[in-house]
C-alpha cells in the first residue's frame, strides 16, 4: 500500500483552516452525499455525519436504544473496529477534513482513519472497489474538532471508507475540497449552469459573508432555510454594496441568469448586477469587468429569470455579482454555453 499523503493538524482558529472552510464539504447532504454501508449504527445513525447542521446535544432525549446522539455512535466492545462507507455527491479533489466529536465525551472514537476509492457504486457496493489509504490513524480527543490539512490536494476520489478504532462517536465529517466534474450537468434546454457546484464552479471571494457563505449559492436546489444562502451583515454606509466572485467551473457565454431569493423576505437585496471576465487567476485582479446583467430588483422570496443583457459574445471565467447595498440571496443560477463546444 501506497503511503498517505503527507498532512497535518492545524488548529481551529488558524488561518488555515479558515482557508479550509472557503471549500465546499464534498461530504455534505446538501451535494447529495450519502452513506452506502457500515458494520454498525447501534446508537446513532451514520448519516447523521453528513448533516450541513452544527450537533446538538439533547440532555432529556433517550429512545429504545439509549442515549439519543447527533452523529454517528456505535455499540461497545468492539474487537475489531468499525467503518462506513460514504458516497460523495460529486467526485472531488480533498484539501482537508474536520472530524467532529461535539459532545461525545465519555463515548467518542479514540483513533479515526480514512479511506478513498475512485469506483462506481456498484464497484463500492460489490466490495470490487479499490480503497487507499489517504489518512492514516490519528487520535481523537472528546467533544472537539479535528482539523487535518493536506500539504496538496488529493487526487478526485468518489467514496470515502471512515475507520472508528475500535468504536465509539463521531458527530459530524467535513470533507473540504473541489468538486471535480466527470460530466457536465446539462439543463433541459441544453444549457449548462456555468457556476454550479457539481460543474466545478465555486466562490472565491467576497465583501462579506456574517451570516453564512457564497459557496451556498451554487449549491443543488432551493434549500431549506435563509441559513443556507448568502447573507450579508446590515451596512450603515452610504452607497455601501456587497459582492461575490464566483469562479465559472467551465469557461463559457452567459445567456440566463436566475436570482432566487428563497426565504429571504425581509433582508433581500433591492437591487443587484452581473458582471463577468476572464482571468487565469483563481481571483481576478486588474480585469475588465463586462455587464451581463444591470442594475434590476428584487422581490422577497422568489425567483428572478433574466436574459443576458451584454457580453452574450465573451467567453468568461468568472462572475461579479453585487447587492445594492446589502442582504441575502439563495441561490444564483449562470445558464449558459460552454465555450468548448
Amino acid at each position: 500500500m501506497s503511503a498517505a499523503p503527507a498532512f497535518r493538524s492545524v488548529e481551529a482558529t488558524s488561518a488555515e483552516v479558515l482557508a479550509l472552510k472557503a471549500k465546499s464539504n464534498l461530504a455534505s447532504v446538501s451535494l447529495g452525499s450519502k452513506i452506502i454501508s457500515f458494520s454498525d449504527e447501534f446508537f446513532a445513525e451514520a448519516s447523521n455525519l453528513l448533516k450541513d447542521e452544527e450537533a446538538v446535544f439533547l440532555p432529556e432525549k433517550f429512545n429504545e436504544r439509549g442515549k439519543w446522539m447527533d452523529g454517528w455512535e456505535t455499540r461497545r466492545h468492539n474487537k475489531n473496529y468499525d467503518w462506513t462507507i460514504i458516497q460523495l455527491g460529486y467526485p472531488g479533489s480533498i484539501f482537508g477534513f474536520d472530524i467532529d466529536t461535539s459532545h461525545f465525551t465519555g463515548n467518542h472514537a479514540p483513533l479515526v482513519s480514512i479511506e478513498a476509492a475512485n469506483a462506481s457504486e456498484q464497484e463500492v457496493s460489490s466490495g470490487k472497489a479499490q480503497f487507499v489509504e489517504i489518512l492514516p490513524k490519528v487520535g481523537m480527543n472528546p467533544g472537539s474538532h479535528h482539523y487535518f490539512v493536506y500539504e496538496a490536494p488529493t487526487a478526485a476520489f468518489t467514496h470515502l471508507k471512515v475507520n472508528n478504532y475500535p468504536d465509539g462517536g463521531i458527530a459530524r465529517l467535513r470533507v473540504y475540497g473541489q468538486v471535480v466534474p466527470q460530466n457536465l450537468v446539462a439543463l433541459k434546454d441544453g444549457l449548462v449552469d456555468l457556476a454550479f457546484v457539481g460543474n466545478g464552479g465555486r466562490a472565491v471571494a467576497c465583501s462579506n459573508q456574517h451570516f453564512c457563505s457564497p459557496s451556498n449559492l451554487l449549491l443543488p436546489g432551493r434549500g431549506k432555510t435563509m441559513g443556507d444562502g448568502w447573507e450579508t451583515r446590515r451596512s450603515r454606509t452610504p452607497n455601501h454594496s456587497d459582492w461575490t466572485i464566483l469562479k465559472l467551473g467551465v469557461p463559457g457565454f452567459v445567456e440566463k441568469v436566475e436570482f432566487d431569493t428563497r426565504h429571504f423576505c425581509g433582508n433581500f437585496p433591492p437591487l443587484v448586477t452581473l458582471h463577468g471576465a476572464s482571468s487565469e487567476e483563481d481571483v481576478p485582479g486588474d480585469v475588465e469587468w463586462v455587464e451581463i446583467i444591470k442594475g434590476v430588483p428584487l422581490t422577497a422570496d422568489a425567483q428572478h429569470y433574466f436574459d443576458a443583457d451584454g457580453g452574450k459574445d465573451r467567453a468568461f471565467t468568472h462572475v461579479k455579482f453585487t447587492m445594492y447595498p446589502d442582504g441575502g440571496i439563495k441561490r444564483i443560477r449562470i445558464n449558459g454555453r460552454p465555450a468548448s463546444n
